[in-house]
């Protein structure tokens, strides 16, 4: 049986100022001409000092000195929406969007989450961590629901309906004033007695369309399930996008991390809506345009080894990151994006012990994306192994977070090769040519040789600060007198001297 899930957000436009706040100031969100902003929605706190919707802005700021005004915008509400439904994506494969909320087709997915209860309370409660608080609605329409959540977000209790049969009862003490039809018609309505639903649909249905046109009892239908009622389902984007302006201007780092956790735990619910993780994230403090000289926003990026999507785990990463970062000017807005999604597997849980590869190998793993957070790209990074023969050129730094994670490898060679190769080789005294040079005494070649012959290719194009090209060698591996363990090798060509290339551990 199809279950519809509506979730209804009371004033948005406030949750969404509030939601990057720490603080239990006094909030208000304005609207109107520049020069006469009135307060559209206030918290507690400016309850408590006595402003109201529809006080001027200069009264309120009269009563409170310490109020946070924000200006109402409604791509913003747009915005914050359509990044709910991304979240919600998590929960059902139908998200709608409305105006002020979300609908769910749940039924499919009830099961997976242990029912509905255990369902309305994990989305409750992942909708607290993003800042939000809702009115829930269920029944098996989508247009019930919706005004099922409309009805209890003004404070009245309604039981949900178990099945189409229900609804009639379930709605008919509906307020008619709760069910967003125009406000002539609902005028009319209550001039002519009519307060809730029931009143409605005791009336001749002829006389009621002849007085207020078809469509209003046809919605009426949609939601008993007489009418089908068909949904425009939202379509998740490719990458995610998710931006909080702050009410305050915020000048140290560390006051970032709370609006950041709540882009987090939306990313996270993203993330699981599309089965995938990410290893690139990138933040943005936005500082204030009307600046004498703009200033471009500072970027805040965090790179990892492999996907991840745990909100906690990234916000400890970004908090390192935090830590060492000076914020040039005060921050007005903070966004996150993530431009590439890659595939997410989870780690399943076992009732044995973790193997002890499968432990080192995670333990490696947070370990480099903890030191990539503090320090950065340019002191973190991982060798690659590159397909050539000559040792100097046989391998590349990579950044830390690299879609080749997975099959990144050393090379395995015929040959022992050394843990600690040098950059440039050093040439090694010797009489001649064709005898064995010193280094900390007369080496002895103990295995050897093994002949490279590469590079013809390659014309004197640099790298690594060493001209590229080819090479004619004999690589032997050599102990001296102190008991170190050496690669070296001759050069073939003339005057065939030798040089040191390694150290073996």
């Amino acid at each position: 049986m199809p279950l519809w899930l509506a979730i209804v957000l009371p004033a948005l436009p406030l949750q969404l100022a509030a939601r990057a706040l720490d603080t239990d100031a006094p909030l208000a969100v304005v609207e109107g001409p520049a020069q006469r902003l009135q307060v559209s929605f206030c918290n507690d706190a400016a309850r408590r000092a006595g402003i109201t919707p529809g006080s001027k802005l200069a009264a309120a700021q009269a009563l409170a000195g310490n109020l946070i005004a924000v200006e109402r915008k409604a791509e913003r509400e747009r915005d914050a929406l359509a990044e709910l439904a991304g979240w919600a994506y998590q929960f059902s494969a139908a998200v709608v969007v409305r105006n002020d909320g979300l609908l769910l087709e749940a039924g499919g997915s009830r099961r997976l989450f242990g029912g509905r209860a255990q369902l309305n309370r994990e989305v409750a409660t992942q909708l607290a961590g993003l800042g939000y608080h809702a009115a829930f609605g269920e029944a098996a329409t989508p247009q019930a629901a919706w005004w099922l959540a409309q009805a209890r977000a003004q404070g009245q209790e309604i039981a949900s309906p178990a099945s189409v049969e229900e609804l009639p009862a379930a709605l008919a003490p509906l307020p008619l004033a709760l069910l967003g039809w125009p406000a002539d018609a609902v005028d009319t309505l209550h001039a002519l007695g009519l307060r809730r639903l029931h009143d409605l649909l005791q009336l001749p249905r002829d006389g009621i369309n002849r007085r207020f046109g078809t469509e209003l009892l046809a919605e009426v239908d949609r939601a008993l399930g007489r009418l089908p009622d068909p949904q425009v389902a939202f379509e998740p984007p490719q990458r995610f996008f998710a931006a909080l302006e702050l009410p305050a201007d915020v000048v140290e780092t560390a006051q970032l991390m709370f609006p950041a956790q709540r882009l987090l735990r939306s990313l996270e619910g993203f993330l699981r809506g599309r089965g995938a993780g990410t290893t690139e994230l990138l933040f943005e403090a936005r500082h204030n345009p009307r600046r004498t000289v703009a200033r471009p926003p500072t970027a805040i990026a965090l790179a990892l080894a492999a996907p991840e999507r745990d909100a906690s785990r990234l916000a400890r990463l970004l908090a390192e990151r935090l830590d060492r970062l000076r914020l040039p000017e005060p921050a007005v807005a903070l966004s996150l994006t993530v431009a590439r999604l890659q595939p997410f597997a989870a780690a399943s849980e076992s009732f044995l012990p973790p193997a002890p590869d499968a432990q080192a190998g995670l333990d490696w793993l947070r370990l480099a994306e903890t030191l990539h957070a503090r320090l950065g790209s340019a002191r973190v990074f991982q060798l690659q192994a590159v397909d050539d023969h000559r040792p100097e050129h046989a391998w590349r730094a990579l950044p830390i977070a690299v879609d080749t994670t997975h099959h990144i490898a050393p090379a395995h060679a015929a040959t022992q090769r050394p843990l600690l190769l040098m950059t440039q080789p050093q040439p090694l005294p010797g009489r001649s040519g064709d005898e064995p040079p010193r280094y900390g005494g007369a080496l002895r070649l103990v295995a050897g040789p093994e002949r490279i012959e590469a590079g013809w290719w390659d014309l004197a194009s640099p790298a690594f600060g060493q001209p590229r090209g080819a090479v004619a060698r004999d690589y032997f591996v050599a102990r001296n007198p102190k008991g170190q363990t050496l690669w070296i090798y001759r050069d073939l060509a003339a005057p065939r001297g030798w040089f040191l290339h390694g150290f073996f551990a």
